[in-house]
């Protein structure tokens, strides 16, 4: 049995906040009307990772309403002060937001924009004005090397996706970047669209894979004549190197990426919140 109640009113998340949708049903939540918990787990964490599971599967999908307390609670059995505190902690891990008399939600990966500490080459582009694109080079199916196996936490050898883009900051090339993930969601990638989109907001926008936290390095090296070839640039002249690999909520590796930027036209700049 799934919870279904019927509001004359539901609130769904939009990118400037919330708006009403007359006549719209609570989304269900999988599993039965009565959950047993089970487990040396506290049962807070229990029903956190219950509705966390459903989150991720697709059953509650972006701008879905969450069940309320009290159907929660009839679910798992369990007091009200776990179902805040399961919530809560669903909400400190960006899987939800919780509105003031209207109830929590899921929240919207992104919204076209970047989800997390991460901002797109695109994306960073556009938002100082200046006109950016991308341009898919290639799509194709590989052996994973042995440092895209250790990313991926692959054996080497294993057969991945790796999609490479091409990116333009006033039609002038000036960032190449390679992404390695699952045939599968490589496959996907290169359908969508990477000209007005960066890859891994795309990834987590329009692929629904979301990322929980990203590993970043970076590095400096110097263009070699097939680096300045696409990037119109000189041999031997300064290349920033970005090396990122986003963690899925099961702390599996979603997507590794290597990005070789212009030093001359790119920089990298980080916000740090305590």
């Amino acid at each position: 049995m799934t919870y279904h109640n019927r509001l004359n009113d539901k609130v769904e998340m939009t990118k400037t906040g919330i708006r009403s949708a007359r006549n719209s049903d609570v989304a269900p939540i999988s599993g039965s009307a009565a959950t047993r918990l089970a487990g040396p787990a506290p049962l807070f964490a229990q029903v956190r990772d219950a509705v966390r599971s459903d989150i991720l599967s697709g059953a509650l999908r972006p701008g879905d309403r969450l069940p309320s307390e009290s159907a929660l609670i009839e679910r798992f059995g369990v007091s009200r002060i776990t179902v805040r505190q399961a919530i809560g902690e669903l909400q400190t891990s960006g899987l939800v937001q919780t509105v003031n008399g209207k109830g929590s939600f899921v929240t919207r990966p992104g919204r076209g924009e970047a989800h997390g500490p991460l901002v797109g080459v695109l994306e960073a582009m556009r938002r100082r004005g200046i006109t950016a694109r991308g341009k898919l080079l290639s799509h194709r199916h590989i052996k994973a090397t042995e440092a895209v196996a250790r990313e991926l936490d692959l054996l080497p050898g294993s057969q991945v996706g790796a999609v490479t883009v091409l990116r333009y900051r006033n039609e002038v090339p000036f960032v190449v970047g390679t992404t390695w993930c699952t045939v599968a969601t490589a496959d996907r990638l290169a359908k969508a669209d990477l000209t007005e989109r960066d890859v891994a907001t795309t990834i987590e926008v329009e692929l629904g894979l979301r990322h929980a936290r990203t590993r970043v390095s970076v590095s400096a090296l110097v263009a070699d004549a097939k680096l300045a070839r696409l990037l119109a640039y000189d041999v031997g002249a300064a290349i920033l190197r970005i090396s990122t690999t986003s963690i899925d909520y099961d702390s599996r590796p979603i997507a590794h990426s290597i990005t070789d930027c212009r030093a001359d036209m790119m920089d990298y700049r980080v916000t740090l919140r305590g």
